[in-house]
């Protein structure tokens, strides 16, 4: 039977007891630091760990906890791990970083005993004092064979952890819940347009299933949302405008409850178009007054179809009032007109007409005829930072798209052309790429490939190239695997 995007998911990055094992394995290593192992704190950590270790060494043997470029990983699986929070991993894994270290092994006959020295023994080392070599020569006079150490440079090295497989699978997943978001998109609109009731429950668990999908793998859901082609537009506008929202709320640390109000409401922002003319959303020419006094209606038809056509809670009640005010301007203009007293719109709204803003520009379909490339309308958007746009949720929005946006087509150093993908958040001027050709022909198989690794130094972003130049259709290439 099919997997489902979130079984994949699940299979490729784990599940909640390899979060438990990292997040123990790093409490205990700080505690090491700061407390005697007789101390009834250390026996503790101890003892969680360990039984965290234990089943994890009955369904896999040796278990070895790595750090590669950034990612977490469990032997071989990643893990999307959060090492700001409680754990305190960030500041081990900088300490690790001085001494040359990039994970440790422990052996299927480890015991609590053994794990104990092993956390103490590091607790003894400074990084001031000692590298790789020199701790793993002490480790062997510790009889500590069931531990193994990796260095950093050697795990680097080692890219088959992080293979084309693996991201395939990602972007398989991601593709799965993009379409099913597309999906729902069109049945809640459709039933809208004709009087009917709206399922919200459907609603709620195809945007839980984009916050659990962006949670792990924000960059396989903003490659889709880069595509700018489907037939669809509508519904792609709308779930894109999730996907953008959404992520937002993630780096912004929103709880589950918000980021689902969130998402639901960027989903439904648009929903007022359904209420116009379709002569007017389709209309191919530019437009002329009339038309535009039109189109401004939609916001306010937007909020009083949610309030009619779907169950009041909270969360059509953020819908509504997204809807309402996505338009509207940090200096309070845009559209609707405020008659009454003029108040800040609304955090939610606020992420949405930044997220709307620039998938209508790089789409080229309703507000401007012509599709902008999406670093120009970064560039736009924060030379209208002051009146349009919150200024910090601006920048916010940049960090994820990066310096150079999902499906803009680059000119390398090399002379090869290639695909932007994701943005590396450690080195936005080094992104993911696919390697297209170069300036004799197409390659036969596009070849990924993370720009800010040893191995592609030598390839650096030039300039940005239009894809019609050469005649590329970036949808083929984000689709073609």
């Amino acid at each position: 039977m099919q997997k489902t995007a979130e079984e994949q998911i699940s299979r490729i990055l784990g599940s909640k007891s390899e979060e438990r094992l990292l997040s123990s394995f790093f409490v205990l290593y700080k505690t090491a630091r700061i407390v005697d192992r007789k101390n009834e704190t250390f026996k503790n950590q101890s003892e969680t760990f360990f039984k965290h270790l234990q089943p994890a060494i009955k369904s896999s043997g040796d278990i070895a906890i790595k750090l590669v470029n950034g990612r977490y990983f469990i032997n071989e699986m990643m893990i999307r791990f959060d090492d700001q929070g409680t754990s305190g991993a960030a500041s081990v894994v900088s300490e690790w970083k001085k001494f040359g270290l990039g994970g440790v092994e422990f052996s299927s006959d480890i015991t609590k005993e053994g794990a104990e020295n092993f956390f103490v023994f590091m607790a003894s080392m400074k990084p001031s004092d000692e590298n790789i070599d020199s701790i793993i020569a002490k480790l062997k006079s510790q009889n500590l064979s069931c531990i193994k150490l990796f260095s950093l440079s050697e795990l680097q090295q080692n890219q088959s952890l992080v293979s084309e497989q693996m991201r395939k699978q990602f972007r398989q997943a991601a593709r799965q819940t993009f379409f099913r978001a597309m999906s729902v998109a069109q049945e809640a609109m459709v039933n809208t347009a004709t009087g009917k009731d709206v399922s919200t429950s459907k609603t709620r668990r195809v945007v839980h299933n984009l916050i659990d999908h962006i949670s792990r793998d924000e960059s396989s859901l903003i490659e889709l949302a880069a595509i700018k082609d489907y037939d669809d537009y509508t519904y792609a506008h709308s779930t894109n405008v999730c996907i953008y929202s959404l992520t937002l709320g993630v780096r912004l640390k929103m709880d589950r409850a918000r980021l689902s109000q969130l998402g639901f409401a960027a989903l439904f922002h648009d929903v007022g178009k359904v209420k116009l003319p379709s002569d007017l959303i389709k209309k191919p020419d530019a437009y002329d007054e009339n038309d535009w006094l039109q189109m401004q209606q939609h916001p306010l038809l937007g909020a009083k179809t949610i309030l009619r056509n779907m169950k009041l809670d909270l969360h059509t009640a953020r819908g509504a009032r997204g809807a309402f005010e996505h338009h509207i301007n940090q200096d309070f203009t845009g559209y609707p007109k405020l008659q009454y007293k003029k108040r800040p719109t609304n955090l939610f709204s606020k992420i949405i007409a930044i997220a709307d803003s620039f998938d209508a520009l790089t789409s080229g379909r309703i507000y401007v005829k012509k599709p902008i490339p999406p670093d120009e309308v970064l560039k736009k958007m924060h030379y209208q930072m002051a009146v349009k746009y919150d200024p910090f949720l601006l920048k916010i929005f940049t960090n994820i798209v990066g310096i150079y946006p999902a499906g803009s087509l680059v000119l390398l150093s090399t002379e090869e052309l290639a695909l932007i993908l994701t943005n590396n958040k450690d080195n936005p001027a080094k992104p993911c790429v696919k390697l297209l050709g170069d300036k004799e022909k197409l390659f036969e198989e596009p070849v990924w490939a993370d720009l800010s690794l040893p191995e592609h130094a030598e390839r650096n972003i030039v300039r940005m190239v239009d894809p019609a130049r050469y005649g590329l259709q970036v949808k083929d290439f984000i689709l073609g695997d």
